[in-house]
């Protein structure tokens, strides 16, 4: 299970550190969307009655610097006091990084096959078309497609956080259908995808993390006897395409294992932390 912060101000609910990770990439695509070079610019964009200029210097409430840097993470109640809806308002395509059905499933929620396909239809139209069909068994029903290797080849072509997300519940789905082949071709794509999303613009500042928590929920199966299976974790930055990347965010992920005292592989950076 995710582990928590605790909150070093007194009445205040302690952090899942996967909504850090969730309020940090969602400020990071807001900076990109808005073409704000700063918190600061954000607040005076959104909230220009908090911004206030006196003879001691700016006063303002720097809520927003605390979601660039995840120490606060916004509460959804869907009201004038939203701040994802507000940044919604302004910068269309926002929220849907904040609300993704990924951040659930990183943090350990069990859904049925049935509450994992309707998640699936949560995604952006472009994964919909991919792996969603209503000429299915049922006409005019929205149901998941018969997954091929093509349709993996698809979300690949994407290579959108949507895909990922789309790879994350495919390969949950894989667990609550016994299915290897689901469970290789999702593994796969998850594969081919991490290059990719490690360069978007979107995705490239909070990549280590994400993977690292990617990869707790895509696992291998190997059957070590007739029915016994084993999961194996293949860490990211295994991966060749990681290779020359590894000692940047060393430390930065150093942090991250020590937090969830995992155990790491990472070891060696602990002291330069």
């Amino acid at each position: 299970m995710p582990k928590f912060l605790t909150s070093k101000k007194p009445g205040r609910p302690p952090r899942n550190l996967i909504d850090v990770l969730r309020t940090q990439l969602w400020f990071h695509v807001l900076k990109l969307r808005s073409g704000l070079p700063s918190a600061y610019a954000i607040e005076k964009a959104l909230e220009p009655h908090l911004v206030r200029i006196t003879a001691d210097g700016v006063n303002r409430p720097r809520k927003w610097d605390s979601y660039e840097h995840g120490t606060r993470v916004p509460k959804r109640s869907y009201d004038l006091s939203d701040a994802v809806d507000l940044a919604e308002r302004h910068y269309p395509g926002t929220a849907s990084w904040f609300d993704n059905p990924l951040w659930e499933i990183l943090k350990g929620t069990k859904p049925d096959r049935w509450e994992l396909q309707r998640l699936l239809q949560t995604l952006s139209p472009a994964v919909i078309d991919v792996l969603i069909t209503t000429e299915g068994s049922i006409k005019g029903q929205a149901e998941l497609v018969q997954l091929t290797h093509e349709h993996f080849d698809c979300l690949v072509a994407l290579g959108n956080f949507d895909a990922l997300a789309a790879v994350a519940i495919l390969t949950k789905l894989s667990e609550e259908t016994a299915s290897h082949e689901l469970r290789d071709m999702a593994l796969d794509c998850y594969a081919r995808l991490q290059p990719i999303l490690a360069d978007a613009p979107e995705t490239c500042a909070h990549y280590p993390e994400l993977f690292t928590y990617v990869d707790k929920v895509c696992q291998y199966w190997v059957m070590v006897s007739p029915g016994k299976r084993m999961n194996v974790h293949v860490f990211w930055h295994g991966q060749e395409w990681a290779s020359d990347r590894i000692s940047y965010f060393g430390p930065k992920l150093a942090l991250l294992y020590r937090a969830h005292e995992w155990g790491n592989g990472w070891e060696e950076w602990g002291n330069s932390t």
